[in-house]
């Protein structure tokens, strides 16, 4: 068959090179053809098309020169297979990851900022081809972090956003988690309750996303920290009614009521709220260990 003279190569993510998703490129040169090869490359022509098969080629010589450190010839390469067959996922996959690395040699130059914005909109290009695939989402989302792309994500998330989709809400309160924007990322989290009420997932990551500010800001004090701790343990506790064997939800209430007793100031103001902490603690633990035992 034609994959005896095709190959997959190893290109940018170890992660996805045994998973099929890179395009099959040749082995090594041969300058000789023989007329069984001669054949199985017009056969691959004919069913791929010419344009599609020189994208493959020279997707496969831009993979070579990435590997040899040559990140820029390597994306030239990948930009003109794109332009050749731009409906190929894996070229525009390895364009965003190219891209990201040279955005990672240069951060702060406007080198490395062109190729941060061509790295969002070539993962961005690659949903598009394959919308329901999570890597790629997880690629898109890493990529607007590393380089503080909040508000293009947004922007590109605008279609789904308008739909009011629960999945979305939680990307961008991802997002806006990672990149320091703690009310946007609120914002979000409440968003995707209100899109999917009855997903204690979405309660116990507004929880979380309000443990972990009030756990990084000790300056946070008094009622606004009450009342932000309060919140979070609504929200776990709404979780727990709906899954009550879930533990998360349990361990993170505990957490919460023990930041909201950060805001008081003697022992015997904090005792109540420490003694829930320690209630909710328990059961966290009896319920991880009950599913150990199951397995």
């Amino acid at each position: 068959s034609m994959h005896r003279n095709f190959t997959r190569v190893k290109v940018h993510d170890p992660h996805l090179t045994t998973k099929g998703l890179f395009a099959t490129v040749r082995i090594r040169p041969m300058r000789k053809f023989s007329r069984n090869c001669i054949g199985l490359l017009i056969v691959a022509a004919t069913t791929m098309g010419c344009d599609t098969l020189k994208a493959r080629m020279v997707a496969s010589d831009a993979a070579t020169l990435y590997h040899e450190g040559h990140v820029e010839e390597a994306i030239a390469k990948y930009e003109q297979a794109a332009q050749l067959d731009p409906g190929i996922d894996t070229i525009q996959l390895n364009l965003g990851f190219a891209n990201l690395a040279l955005y990672q040699n240069n951060p702060k130059a406007k080198e490395g900022e062109d190729a941060a914005n061509k790295a969002v909109v070539a993962f961005e290009n690659f949903l598009k081809l394959k919308p329901g695939n999570e890597r790629g989402r997880q690629y898109l989302v890493q990529t607007v972090v590393d380089t503080s792309r909040y508000d293009a994500a947004v922007q590109y998330y605008q279609p789904q956003i308008e739909k009011h989709d629960p999945e979305v809400f939680n990307t961008l309160g991802i997002i806006a988690s990672k990149t320091g924007k703690f009310a946007e990322a609120k914002d979000w989290y409440t968003k995707r309750i209100e899109a999917d009420p009855k997903n204690p997932d979405a309660k116990v990551s507004l929880g979380v996303l309000i443990w972990d500010y009030l756990h990084n800001h000790a300056e946070v004090t008094g009622d606004q920290r009450k009342q932000l701790a309060d919140e979070g343990i609504t929200q776990c506790k709404a979780a727990i009614d709906l899954a009550p064997n879930a533990p998360n939800a349990y361990t993170y209430t505990n957490l919460l009521y023990r930041e909201r007793a950060a805001a008081d100031l003697t022992d015997d103001e904090k005792r109540p709220d420490l003694e829930q902490a320690n209630d909710y603690f328990k059961k966290a633990m009896q319920l991880i260990k009950a599913a150990q035992g199951k397995k």
